[in-house]
């Protein structure tokens, strides 16, 4: 119902942990909105039900359907609910029979079949400039696929063959070069589905780049995207002064995973909020696809970001992707038109923000490498952990005068990040290192105690 209301204005928020709460008081301080009305469940169905025209009934019994469901409420502008819900709220009288939907009824036996049945009915009135890898269970994030009519796929854990298939069929059915929103990977979930690293690769290899946007262990999933997505801000990513040099040992700290705008929403929030935050220099990952889905979070960032904080282009370019698998499935020629035209969108997001350094995720390709230094970055930050290739010799290259830095650690603490720092640092002066903090870094104060255990040989 929020994707319906939502489509002409935003105007219906839903509060559904604390930080729904936090970013709805920066819509009020940033002049957003003006009053906030708060209602029950049933008075929100009182007042937006007219905004639906009909209702389709899910099916407990098959995890498919509340996707089906969910693309069916965006493609007819009806209801989703359960049988459950149907009767505490008395849905029925506001809806004649010929205008409900009842998934029960079809008797599935299989997931795919629902989602073949959908599609064969209903592809051409669906959005194909984007997708959503969507775990059934999971609630946030429907509202926006449901406003924009988005085409939804989930793999269980058991990567059944009928699935994988029409998996397949869809990713190469839709456009090259287009967001999946969601996750494939469920752990809080009655199935974990495929997994990230599966998941990734399977979109990427049909040239679809992933936007991190489900329940990930450490962020939930993305909630009120109809709204976020309908603000305006201005910003434009900082340029910093090179430092005078001495002989000491520079090293740039990196926190990972900022190309998930779940991450924006929950994770970074809490890092932002630490009192410790601002105390020393740290780069940030920066998905350019926030310029689009959250304009107003992303404003709160540059607004309250310090001297010591700066924003990178997350991994790699436009979207996550794993570098030597995008467009892996279209012949070859194709494959490098594809790339041709991701770099082009790349470019234009980095452009818009301001964004002149590049972070990676793996190890690629000379060749894709200056594709990616061509678009305008004065710097690369190579690698999500330290590589198998990475040695004392190689972690610090240049590629057409551009200098490329590969991340020297794998630890996940405080001590152990300290030694392999002190491990990997070369003896010449000044040095250069690049340590990427990964999840572990759920408080500022590791980051700072490394920097206080490593010593004033160190400069972050």
């Amino acid at each position: 119902l929020q994707g319906l209301v939502n489509r002409d204005k935003p105007c219906l928020f839903l509060v559904q942990d604390r930080y729904d709460d936090l970013w709805l008081e920066w819509l009020k301080e940033r002049g957003d909105i003006e009053e906030i009305y708060w209602l029950s469940a049933k008075e929100i169905l009182e007042r937006f039900i007219v905004q639906a025209e009909g209702m389709v009934i899910i099916d407990h019994s098959l995890p498919a359907t509340f996707n089906v469901a969910t693309m069916l409420a965006g493609v007819k502008k009806f209801l989703v609910a359960s049988p459950v819900i149907i009767d505490e709220y008395e849905l029925r009288s506001f809806f004649d029979e010929k205008n409900i939907i009842d998934l029960r009824s079809f008797h599935w036996g299989r997931n795919a079949e629902a989602y073949r049945w959908f599609y064969g009915e209903y592809w051409d009135e669906l959005s194909h400039r984007m997708l959503g890898w969507l775990d059934p269970y999971d609630i946030p994030l429907r509202d926006y696929m449901v406003e924009f009519k988005i085409p939804l796929l989930w793999v269980s854990s058991r990567c059944e063959e009928d699935e994988l298939s029409l998996a397949e069929e869809i990713l190469m059915k839709l456009p090259p070069n287009i967001p999946c929103l969601g996750w494939p990977q469920a752990d809080c979930s009655p199935d974990r589905g495929l997994g990230e690293h599966r998941g990734v690769v399977l979109v990427n290899e049909y040239a679809k780049f992933q936007v991190c946007s489900g329940f990930e262990r450490y962020s939930r999933a993305v909630s009120n995207l109809s709204v976020h997505s309908g603000t305006t801000a201005e910003f434009q990513n900082k340029s910093l002064p090179t430092p005078p040099l001495e002989k000491k040992v520079y090293v740039s700290f990196i926190r990972t995973d900022g190309d998930g705008p779940n991450f924006y929403r929950e994770c970074y929030r809490n890092l932002w909020d630490d009192p410790q935050h601002g105390r020393f220099p740290m780069g940030w990952q920066l998905g350019p696809t926030m310029y689009d889905l959250m304009p107003d979070i992303l404003d709160y960032y540059y607004k309250h970001s310090t001297a010591n904080d700066f924003f990178v282009n997350a991994l790699t370019g436009i979207g996550y992707i794993h570098e030597e698998n995008y467009a892996y499935m279209y012949p070859p020629e194709r494959r490098r038109e594809i790339w041709r035209e991701y770099l082009h969108l790349s470019r234009k997001y980095r452009e818009k923000m301001n964004l002149s350094i590049l972070t990676t995720y793996h190890e690629m390709s000379r060749d894709k490498m200056e594709d990616l230094i061509k678009i305008g970055f004065e710097g690369v930050f190579a690698n999500y952990h330290r590589s198998f290739i990475t040695s004392l010799h190689n972690q610090v290259e240049e590629i057409n005068g551009v200098p490329i830095f590969r991340a020297c650690n794998m630890g996940d603490s405080v001590h152990s990040l300290v030694k392999e720092i002190r491990t990997w640092t070369p003896k010449t002066r000044p040095a250069f290192l690049y340590v990427s903090l990964t999840n572990w870094v759920t408080r500022m104060e590791y980051v700072e105690s490394v920097i206080k255990l490593l010593g004033p040989e160190y400069v972050a």
